[in-house]
């Protein structure tokens, strides 16, 4: 068992700014897998690619199942509050499709529209990457910033100046 060190603003502010980086780069692929004119391919490939992700910025933040159990019982308390403040569902949690799906219910017009699209010639593979790269891009840079508010609360920093 390894004890987890607090981590200094500065710190949680590069992880974050590492964790965007990753997030955009993620993204691009996911535009990649959006123009294949295989019907929910794109889908699947995001869902797959988010349950790879979404532990990897829990983990960088601090924020896996594991490391919550780690913390003092004060603070475990407050990253559960916070964590419920933000609505999210991912932070501390085993990630799952089905935790993935439900983050991807409040888009879906937008899936629905990305799947029609890419069936229009040269035009609708390039409205479906967009939307592909924009569906990605948010979820995930939703759940970056959720991290973050996270864990600057977790490890005892005021979230009020960071918004």
């Amino acid at each position: 068992m390894t004890v987890i060190k607090p981590l200094s603003q500065a710190e949680l502010a590069q992880v974050k700014k590492d964790c965007q980086r990753l997030v955009r780069r993620v993204s691009w692929v996911s535009a990649g897998a959006a123009v294949v004119p295989v019907p929910l391919f794109d889908v699947v490939f995001d869902v797959g690619v988010l349950i790879k992700v979404i532990p990897d910025i829990n983990q960088r933040f601090g924020l896996e199942p594991e490391q919550i159990e780690q913390m003092p019982e004060e603070t475990r308390i407050q990253v559960w509050k916070r964590r419920a403040e933000r609505g999210s569902e991912l932070i501390g949690m085993v990630v799952s499709r089905e935790l993935i799906r439900r983050s991807l219910q409040g888009m879906g017009t937008r899936i629905v529209a990305k799947q029609v699209t890419k069936f229009i010639p040269l035009g609708g593979q390039i409205i479906a990457a967009t939307l592909g790269y924009w569906i990605m891009r948010k979820l995930a840079m939703s759940h970056v910033d959720d991290c973050y508010e996270v864990a600057l609360t977790a490890n005892g920093y005021s979230t009020k100046a960071t918004r």
